[in-house]
């Protein structure tokens, strides 16, 4: 719901102790709904909560302007429709807040008001996990939603959205996440032996059984994070913990690891940290990596130093911003795109970005903190 209230209405009880003269009279002003936030791109803050209820914070995109925000149960995972229209989220209820029956439910919100068009309950086994666009997806025609489950073992629910309803559970034991392919409704997980899985799945509840690749990676030496990106050429490009590159084909059945490259030019020391921690500028065919120095094992999770940008054809790094401790990014499609991120402030950092002479840099040039107890996604419409 979005709300204006004025100076005079927030007052309101201090003015009415105020001596007045006799006869004077004070004008009151009411509590007013608005019907929708105003037009204009939007930038989205998901406070997954961890201690209290998740929000999803609106701005405006253009001056970080607060528009409102949509709530949800706890541990809320995100998603953004193409168009920016509508946003989805699954979260989980407790009967008791703290303990007692758990329900999850997915809602459909209508971003112009705000406002939830609809609810559905889904499994209860929904991932508990740190919202990820991996643990949520939307198929590219957005009729099917791909859904982590975790109890700790773990699947995917495919529920179809025009019915409202999960019409699958996928087993993926030892897999985790669900990114689906852009020419097949099917979805890949990575697994924990350094394997990856693919399920093909269809729209009455059928599945395949999985296909495996090879082994792509190294879990101990070289762990992947769990969101890529996709590349000019549609691939999956992932990213490790020693900050390489891993390319990966998922049109065909199994997944097959076509490449792996280092950052080139890199200086040592150097890796990548957060969450969502790689966004990726198509136009320019430029991918942005939050990164820290002094890495050491266990420091993924350390936010943004500097945001590296890599030429993803020549895979050599072309720029280097200074960075504000953010532990997710996003960066919009435009020609002269805007790069968001969030993090330490506990709310959204905003960029330039400029391209010239085949050098990439970027200067903040706003931010709103204090927006989120737990901020984990950032993402805006284009």
């Amino acid at each position: 719901m979005i709300r204006t209230l004025s100076a005079c209405a927030v007052m309101a009880g201090l003015v009415a102790a105020v001596p007045l003269e006799a006869g004077a009279e004070v004008e009151l002003e009411t509590l007013t709904v608005e019907k929708s936030i105003k037009e204009g791109p939007n930038v989205f803050l998901v406070d997954w909560g961890i201690n209290v209820s998740s929000k999803i914070t609106v701005l405006g995109a253009d001056d970080l302007s607060m528009k409102g925000n949509m709530g949800a149960g706890a541990f809320a995972q995100a998603v953004l429709s193409a168009d920016g229209n509508t946003l989805y989220t699954a979260s989980v209820y407790l009967s008791r807040y703290t303990y007692g029956d758990l329900t999850a439910v997915m809602h459909e919100y209508d971003v112009a008001t705000l406002t939830a068009r609809r609810e559905f309950v889904i499994s209860e086994k929904l991932a508990q996990a740190e919202s990820q666009p991996a643990l949520l997806a939307l198929t590219p025609d957005e009729r099917f939603m791909i859904v982590q489950n975790a109890t700790p073992a773990t699947s995917v629910s495919i529920v179809d959205l025009e019915q409202g309803k999960e019409i699958a559970e996928v087993p993926t034991p030892g897999c985790w996440g669900g990114i689906p392919a852009i020419d097949a409704m099917q979805f890949t997980a990575l697994c924990g032996d350094g394997t990856m899985i693919s399920h093909s799945f269809d729209g009455k509840g059928g599945f395949s059984d999985p296909a495996r690749s090879k082994v792509v990676f190294d879990p101990e030496a070289d762990a992947l994070f769990t969101n890529p990106i996709r590349n000019k050429d549609g691939d999956l490009v992932f990213m490790s913990f020693n900050g390489n590159f891993y390319v990966v084909k998922d049109s065909n059945g199994a997944p097959e690891l076509i490449g792996k490259h280092a950052i080139g030019g890199a200086d040592a020391g150097w890796a990548p940290g957060g969450s969502e921690v790689m966004t990726y500028h198509a136009p320019t065919d430029t991918a942005f990596i939050s990164m820290h120095s002094k890495a050491y094992d266990g420091s993924h999770k350390n936010g943004a130093e500097e945001i590296w940008a890599v030429d993803m054809t020549t895979m050599k790094l072309v720029g280097r911003i200074k960075g504000h401790h953010e532990n997710s990014v996003y960066i919009t499609q435009t020609e002269q795109p805007t790069l968001f991120g969030s993090g330490e402030s506990g709310g959204i950092s905003k960029y330039t970005i400029g391209f010239k002479g085949g050098q990439v840099s970027g200067e903040k040039v706003g931010d709103f903190g204090g927006l989120a107890f737990f901020p984990t996604l950032v993402f805006a419409t284009q």
